[in-house]
Formats: C-alpha cells, sequence, structure tokens
C-alpha cells in the first residue's frame, strides 16, 4: 500500500513538470501525455519500466470509484477461477464506462482466458479506439493475430515498440516476427 501511494505522490509531484501539452485537455490526460514524453526519451531501461508503471497505474483508475469497485470485483473473481461472475462484472463495466480502455483491455484479457479470441479481439481494437497508444493493447492484440494476420501483428508491435524504445523483450518480439513476416535481409 505504502508504494502505491508513493507512486501516486510522485504523478501528483510530476504533473506541474508536463505542463499543458494540449489547451484544454484534463490534467490527467496532460500527465499521460507528458509521460509518454518521456518514455519515448528514456535513457535505460529501469526508468523506462518506471514510466510504463506510472501509465499503467493512471490507466488503472478510471476516475469513478463505481468503476474501480467493479473492475476489483471483477479482478477478485478471476482470480478466485470464478469467470462466469468475471465476465458479468466486466460486461457491467463497459456498459457503464465504454471510454476507459483499461475496461475493454481487461474483459479482452477474460475472453481469452474463456477461449473466445474473437471476442478478444473486438474488445482490444476498442481499448485501441479509445488510447491509441496502449502499448499493452497492441501487445495483446499482436499476439492473438499472429496466427491469421501476421503483418498486422508486426505494425502493432512496431507501434509499440516507438513508444516503448527501451523494452528489450518487445524489441527481440518485433526482430523475431519480422524475420517471419518479411525473411532475412542479404
Amino acid at each position: 500500500m505504502r508504494r502505491i501511494f508513493a507512486v501516486f505522490l510522485a504523478l501528483g509531484l510530476l504533473a506541474p513538470m508536463f505542463g499543458a501539452s494540449q489547451a484544454g485537455a484534463p490534467p490527467r490526460q496532460n500527465l499521460i501525455d507528458g509521460l509518454f514524453q518521456k518514455l519515448g526519451q528514456a535513457e535505460d531501461p529501469e526508468s523506462a519500466a518506471q514510466l510504463r508503471a506510472m501509465i499503467g497505474a493512471l490507466w488503472s483508475h478510471s476516475g469513478s470509484p463505481t468503476a474501480d469497485l467493479l473492475m476489483a470485483r471483477a479482478e477478485t473473481a478471476l482470480r478466485a477461477q470464478k469467470a462466469e461472475i468475471a465476465a458479468k462484472l466486466l460486461d457491467r463495466v463497459v456498459t457503464l464506462y465504454p471510454d476507459w480502455g483499461q475496461a475493454w483491455r481487461r474483459r479482452a484479457q477474460s475472453a481469452v482466458e474463456d477461449g473466445d479470441r474473437e471476442a478478444a479481439m473486438l474488445d482490444l481494437s476498442r481499448a485501441l479506439s479509445i488510447e491509441p497508444r496502449d502499448f499493452l493493447a497492441m501487445r495483446q492484440l499482436s499476439e492473438l493475430l499472429r496466427e491469421s494476420r501476421k503483418a498486422e501483428a508486426l505494425d502493432l508491435l512496431r507501434r509499440a515498440a516507438e513508444l516503448d524504445p527501451q523494452d528489450k523483450v518487445l524489441a527481440r518480439e518485433v526482430e523475431a516476427l519480422s524475420r517471419e513476416v518479411e525473411g532475412r535481409g542479404i
């Protein structure tokens, strides 16, 4: 709990550093924009990992206590292997809060666990329409597309790598899939 408090305290202190990236944009969005800018310029994997964690922490909170509570209950149901209850809760979250990208991403994860890859792809596409920089959704959708649409999967991984150039695992995934799709260079 102390670490979560420290992260949010740090986020509150970092907000003024980023200024207004877009006139009239909400402060939370300005903070996310600034964190993405810093992520793209990160000089080492450790600072990039911290920035990814901060972005993830901001994304994981909807701004609504009700949505956050429903999501927490869905997470609890998933950990207890009560997939049907989790699915109903996640359906409720995306119905009540359709602009919360992470709800769609989490529902997609639940669909994958339930074996419904098509539903997962639709949910991940929705998450990306809400937040086009969602590198987690890009990686998850890429994984689902690798069997049938490798070129699209590669495009998603490359977009994620542009956002997060310090992610060495992602760079290796891009390299491996590039060889599959494009072959080896001469």
